[in-house]
């Protein structure tokens, strides 16, 4: 596979939940969690990039991505619910695509909701995944992903 690197605002949230308060590990992990907010959200920004505070740019590997089966099956999923194309399920560039325009969305999502606040970000972030997880009928922390894959199924089998 060619290496296709998903470029995208990094800011100053991803530093302090990857570096200082190490909420995550890698920086392509705070981009597919900032992609499933813009999602969740419904914050996209089409072209990709914000016009930040700081305006540094980073790259990240698609084969990062792509290296946890369920962050392939998440940029998949957002690529077909962008589109509405099944063929989206296995365009790299259609999943580069959905992955920097949702995180751009997430990522002033997350900065107008806890990207602000002085200190650690991690309580911000916790309650924010509580949050949305009591949104879900049965609590389900994967009730959106759930409702993607069940909406292909839909639409694929011709269930609706």
């Amino acid at each position: 596979m060619p290496k296709i690197n998903i470029k995208y605002q990094q800011g100053e949230l991803y530093q302090k939940l990857v570096d200082e308060y190490e909420v995550f590990d890698h920086y392509y992990e705070v981009l597919v969690f900032l992609a499933v907010v813009g999602y969740r959200e419904d914050r996209v920004r089409r072209g990709g990039l914000t016009d930040g505070d700081d305006g540094k740019t980073s790259e990240a590997g698609l084969q990062n991505v792509y290296s946890r089966d369920l962050f392939h099956t998440v940029a998949a999923c957002l690529a077909f619910q962008d589109t509405g194309d099944p063929e989206a399920l296995v365009d790299r560039e259609e999943h580069k695509r959905v992955i920097a325009e949702y995180a751009a969305g997430g990522l002033e999502f997350a900065r107008e909701q806890f990207g602000q606040n002085a200190g650690d970000p991690t309580d911000a972030v916790v309650t924010y995944i509580k949050s949305r997880r009591e949104d879900e009928p049965d609590g389900d922390i994967e009730g959106e992903l759930k409702r993607i894959v069940e909406s292909f199924d839909d639409e694929m089998m011709g269930y609706e």
